[in-house]
C-alpha cells in the first residue's frame, strides 16, 4: 500500500485493465546449410532478400568432386545434395519469403585462404610515361628514400619488373613526380596498375598475415593492398627564439651573380639577425650582412646565385624565413601536433640534400613541441610541411559472377598489436573488415614502412582456402551445443526465437532430419519441412516417409524443376526452400490459419517444373500418409496439392491446425509474462481471463477460429475450478484455454442427382 504521512496531493498509476498480448510472427524462417563463405560463429544471421544472402554468404555453389557427389547422392538414409542450398534460399525469397535466418555449415578440414605482406614498398604510376621519358608521375613518395634511391619498376597486372632505375630528383605535392636519371626502356601505363616498387636491402623481420574471414576457396579470390597515406600535412612552426620576419624588395636590379644584392635596412627591423635565412625567387639562402650603401645594406648569399638571376629592384621579394630547429637535435615545433601520436611515423623533406627522412614520435606532444625518436640532421624552416603517414588496407573480392567488392579501411597506425591501439593495422582491419582479418608480427615501421603492401600493389590470398568438401558429415549439419551463440548447425537456430518454419534443403539424411524433427518438439515453437530423397517413385517416397510420425513436420515430393542461373540447364531442386517461402506468404497475406495449400510454385519452370508427373491415382496412395504433393494443372500451373503434417494423431493432421496452435501458445506465452509472481488471487485470475478472451477474441474475428459466435469458437477458465488449493500452494495459475480451429476444405464435395420433372397442378 502506497503510503500517506504528510498532507499533500498525490498522483497514482493504476492498471485500467486486462493486458494487450501481440500475436507472434510465424513467416520468419531458419535454414541450416553449406554457403561458399559467411560468418562461421556466432548466432544465425538474417537476411532480407537473397542479394543480402549473395554478399553475406555468397551465390552458388559448383557441384563437388565426383567422388563427393556420388557419396552423398548415392546415399540413401545419410544422403543429400547440400550443393543447392543457395537455390534453395532463392526459392523461399522468391515465393514471398521476407526473414530468413541462416546458419552456415562447413567441413571442420576446411581452411581459409591467406597471404603475409614482408618488407617492401610500392607507389602506384598514376601517369602513363613512354619510352624515353625520365618523369614519372605517382601516387605518392611516402617511405621512400629520395634522391639516388634505387627503385624497380613493375607491372601491375604480373608484378613482371620491367627495369630498374635511378632517382636523380623529385617534387612533392598533390601530385608526386620523380625524375630518373636515365630514360625508359620500356613505357609505364596506370590503367595496368604498373608501379615503383623497393625492396630493402636489408628488409626487417617484420610482417602481417591477412586471413579471409571464413573459410574455403572462396578467399582466394580475395587481393589486399597494404599502402602509407598522407593522414596529415602538419606545418613546421619557428623556434620562438628567431624573433620576428620581415619582407622588403630588393633595392636595385640584380642582372648577374656579381651585382650586390641590397634590401632597404630600415625594413629588417632591429636588431637584425646575422646570418640570417632568406627567401627570394622560390629559393633560400643563407645571408650574411655586407656593407651599407646609404639607406640600403648589401646582402652576402649562399650558395651562389644563378648565372642571370634576372631580379628587378622594386618588384623582387625578399622574405626573412624562420628556423624551426638546430641542426642534430630531436625535437622541432608543429602546427597541429595534437593530433599526433607516440609512434606516429613522419616524414621531413630535407631540401639541402634531397633526401625524405622518417622520424617517430617519441611521445605523445606537449602543445606544439613534438619529441622524436631521433635527431633531425638537416634544417628545417617555418611552413616547410611534414607529413604524418598512416596506413590504408583496401581488400577486393571479386564474386563467382565476377562482381567486384571492395573495402577501404583507412585512419590506421603503424604500431604493434601489442601496443593496445585499436587503430593499429592489425586491430583495425580485424575488427572493420567483413572481408579479411589480420595479424601483425614485430615492431612495425618504427623507422621507415617498408612494410606497406610488399613488392606488388595488390597481392593475393594464395595460400590455403580449402573447403574440404570431402570431409563433409551429416554431424555437420546436426551441429554441437556450446551455448548461447557457440552453437552449431541446426542447433543453433535455438538462438533464434522469431524463427517458425526450419529447413535443411537438400539433406534427406535421417540423422539430421530427426535432429530437425527433434529440435522443432523440444521448443514447440516452430514447424520442420523435409525433403526427400530426389528421383524417388511412388513407392519409394513412401518408404521415405514410413520412419516419421510427428506433428512439427512436413513433407513434399516431388523435388522442383528450374533452369540453372548460370549453365541454362534444368536443374532439380529441394522443394523445401520454396514451401518455406509459401508458408511464409500465407502466413502475411492470409494468416497462419489459412492451409498453405492450392498456392502456385513460384521460381520454378512453367512446362516441366517438377521432377515427377502426379496424377490423382497417385495423390490417393500418398495423400493419406501425410505426403503432400505438388502437381501440375493445366491452366493453373505448378501448385502445392496437400496440407498435411506426418502425424499419426488425427487431431494434428493437418499443417495449418498445428501452426495455429503454434501461434496461439507462443503468443499468449510471451504476451503474458507480467503475470508472474504476482499475487495468486481471484483479482488475477480474472485479468488473465480477460486478457487471454480478448486476445482470442481478435484471432476469432480474423477468421482463425470456427463458430458464428465467440462461445462456440473458444472458451477460457481461470478460477476455482481449474485449480486445487495444492495447486496455489505450489504457486501455480492453471487457465484453461479451449478454442475450435478451422480446417480446411481438403474434400469439397458436390452431391448431385437427378430430379424427375413434376406436372405443376393449374
Amino acid at each position: 500500500m502506497p503510503e500517506y504521512l504528510s498532507p499533500g496531493v498525490f498522483i497514482e498509476e493504476i492498471d485500467a485493465g486486462p493486458r494487450p498480448i501481440a500475436g507472434v510472427s510465424t513467416s520468419t524462417a531458419g535454414m541450416v546449410g553449406v554457403t561458399r563463405r559467411g560468418p562461421e560463429d556466432g548466432k544465425p544471421r538474417l537476411v532480407t532478400s537473397y542479394l543480402e544472402f549473395q554478399r553475406t554468404f555468397g551465390g552458388l555453389l559448383p557441384d563437388p568432386v565426383a567422388t563427393v557427389r556420388s557419396r552423398w547422392t548415392n546415399s540413401a538414409g545419410e544422403g543429400g545434395q547440400w550443393w543447392k542450398f543457395p537455390l534453395a534460399v532463392r526459392g523461399f525469397f522468391e515465393n514471398g519469403g521476407q526473414r530468413l535466418f541462416v546458419k552456415r555449415v562447413f567441413s571442420l578440414g576446411a581452411t581459409p585462404a591467406t597471404a603475409t605482406l614482408k618488407s617492401g614498398l610500392t607507389s602506384e604510376i598514376t601517369k602513363d610515361a613512354a619510352v624515353g621519358e625520365q618523369d614519372i608521375e605517382v601516387r605518392h613518395l611516402l617511405g621512400f628514400a629520395g634522391k639516388d634511391q634505387q627503385v624497380s619498376i613493375r607491372r601491375g597486372d604480373t608484378g613482371e619488373e620491367l627495369e630498374q632505375a635511378d632517382v636523380d630528383s623529385y617534387v612533392i605535392g598533390p601530385q608526386s613526380t620523380v625524375r630518373l636519371k636515365a630514360p625508359l626502356t620500356k613505357g609505364v601505363r596506370a590503367a595496368r596498375g604498373d608501379h615503383l616498387a623497393v625492396v630493402p636491402q636489408n628488409p626487417r623481420p617484420d610482417s602481417i598475415t591477412f586471413t579471409a574471414s571464413s573459410r574455403g576457396s572462396w578467399g582466394k579470390q580475395v587481393q589486399v593492398r597494404l599502402r602509407p597515406v598522407a593522414a596529415a600535412q602538419l606545418p613546421v612552426l619557428p623556434d620562438p627564439g628567431q624573433g620576428g620576419i620581415f619582407i622588403t624588395q630588393l633595392s636595385e636590379d640584380v642582372k648577374t651573380k656579381d651585382d650586390p644584392v641590397l634590401v632597404p635596412r630600415a625594413d629588417l627591423g632591429d636588431p637584425v639577425p646575422d646570418p640570417l635565412w632568406v627567401l627570394i625567387d622560390g629559393r633560400r639562402y643563407l645571408a650574411t650582412l655586407g656593407a651599407d650603401v646609404g639607406t640600403d645594406v648589401t646582402l652576402d648569399l649562399d650558395p651562389a646565385r644563378p648565372e642571370k638571376p634576372g631580379w628587378t629592384g622594386g618588384a623582387t621579394v625578399v622574405q626573412r624565413i624562420r628556423q624551426a630547429n638546430a641542426a642534430d637535435t630531436d625535437r622541432i615545433r608543429l602546427g597541429g601536433a595534437a593530433q599526433l601520436y607516440r609512434n606516429a611515423l613522419l616524414q621531413f623533406d630535407d631540401a639541402a640534400t634531397g633526401a625524405l627522412v622518417i622520424r617517430t614520435v617519441k611521445e605523445a606532444p606537449v602543445d606544439d613541441l613534438v619529441t622524436l625518436d631521433s635527431a633531425l640532421t638537416g634544417r628545417y624552416f617555418e611552413n616547410d610541411r611534414v607529413y604524418l603517414i598512416e596506413a590504408e588496407t583496401a581488400v577486393r573480392f571479386t564474386d563467382e559472377g565476377g562482381e567486384v567488392t571492395e573495402e577501404t579501411i583507412g585512419g590506421l597506425h603503424w604500431l604493434a598489436a601489442s601496443d593496445g591501439d585499436p587503430d593499429a593495422v592489425a586491430a583495425a582491419v580485424s575488427a572493420r573488415s567483413q572481408l579479411v582479418r589480420a595479424t601483425g608480427v614485430g615492431d612495425l615501421f618504427t623507422s621507415r614502412p617498408w612494410f606497406a603492401g610488399g613488392e606488388r600493389a595488390w597481392t593475393p590470398l594464395a595460400s590455403g582456402g580449402d573447403d574440404n568438401y570431402g570431409g563433409l558429415k551429416p554431424g555437420d549439419f546436426v551441429g554441437v551445443d556450446g551455448g548461447s551463440g557457440r552453437r552449431t548447425g541446426i542447433v543453433a537456430l535455438e538462438d533464434i526465437d522469431e524463427v517458425a518454419i526450419c529447413a535443411v534443403p537438400g539433406v534427406w539424411s535421417q540423422t539430421v532430419q530427426q535432429a530437425l524433427i527433434g529440435h522443432c518438439e523440444d521448443l514447440k515453437d516452430r514447424f520442420a519441412i523435409l525433403d526427400p530423397r530426389n528421383g524417388l517413385t511412388i513407392d519409394q517416397i513412401q518408404d521415405f516417409r514410413a520412419p516419421y510420425s510427428t506433428k512439427y513436420a512436413a513433407l513434399y515430393y516431388p523435388w522442383v524443376v528450374l533452369n540453372h542461373p548460370v549453365t541454362g540447364l534444368p536443374t532439380d531442386l529441394p522443394p523445401s526452400g520454396h514451401m518455406a517461402g509459401i508458408y511464409a506468404r500465407t502466413d502475411v497475406e492470409r494468416g497462419v490459419h489459412k492451409a498453405p495449400a492450392n498456392a502456385v510454385v513460384r521460381g520454378i519452370n512453367l512446362r516441366d517444373g517438377l521432377a515427377a508427373d502426379l496424377t490423382r491415382r497417385h495423390q490417393d496412395l500418398l495423400n493419406p500418409k501425410g505426403i503432400n504433393a505438388l502437381r501440375y494443372f493445366p491452366g493453373m500451373g505448378n501448385r502445392v496439392w496437400g496440407a498435411r503434417t506426418l502425424s499419426s494423431d488425427s487431431a494434428w493432421r493437418y499443417v495449418n491446425v498445428r501452426r495455429l496452435f503454434i501461434f496461439l501458445e507462443e503468443s499468449i506465452e510471451e504476451g503474458t509474462q507480467w503475470v508472474v509472481f504476482e499475487p495468486n488471487a481471484e483479482a488475477l485470475w480474472a485479468l488473465v481471463k480477460q486478457t487471454v478472451e480478448n486476445f482470442l477474441g481478435t484471432v476469432w474475428r480474423s477468421g482463425a477460429l470456427a463458430g458464428t459466435t465467440p462461445d462456440e469458437a473458444y472458451f477460457v477458465a481461470c478460477d476455482r475450478t481449474t485449480m486445487t488449493e495444492d495447486d496455489l500452494q505450489n504457486g501455480r495459475l492453471i487457465c484453461v484455454i479451449g478454442v475450435a480451429p478451422v480446417f480446411p476444405a481438403e474434400f469439397v464435395i458436390f452431391r448431385i442427382q437427378q430430379k424427375t420433372r413434376e406436372t405443376q397442378p393449374v
